[in-house]
């Protein structure tokens, strides 16, 4: 059972190829099966728990990382609860 914390709330994520396919919607399905076609091998774990994120989840993923590559780092901190400076 795969488990992460989304916006404080625990959710449980598919475990099963076939339960996130189930999961997901008409339009994501295609593009989830595209992606996983033309993935490498080591990388089916990670595209898949990406996948196994609920929608929601996954499009605050895209947007923060589009934030820190523009070098957006506001609101971050380090390991030590010390802004991040970019």
């Amino acid at each position: 059972m795969l488990r992460t914390v989304i916006d404080g709330e625990w959710v449980t994520l598919p475990a099963t190829l076939g339960e996130l396919q189930a999961a997901l919607t008409d339009e994501e399905r295609p593009v989830f099966e595209a992606e996983m076609n033309a993935t490498a091998l080591e990388d089916l774990t990670r595209v898949a728990v990406r996948w196994a994120l609920p929608a929601e989840a996954r499009q605050a993923d895209e947007e923060l990382f589009v934030r820190l590559a523009a070098g957006d780092y506001s609101g971050l901190v380090d390991s030590d609860g010390r802004p991040v400076e970019s």
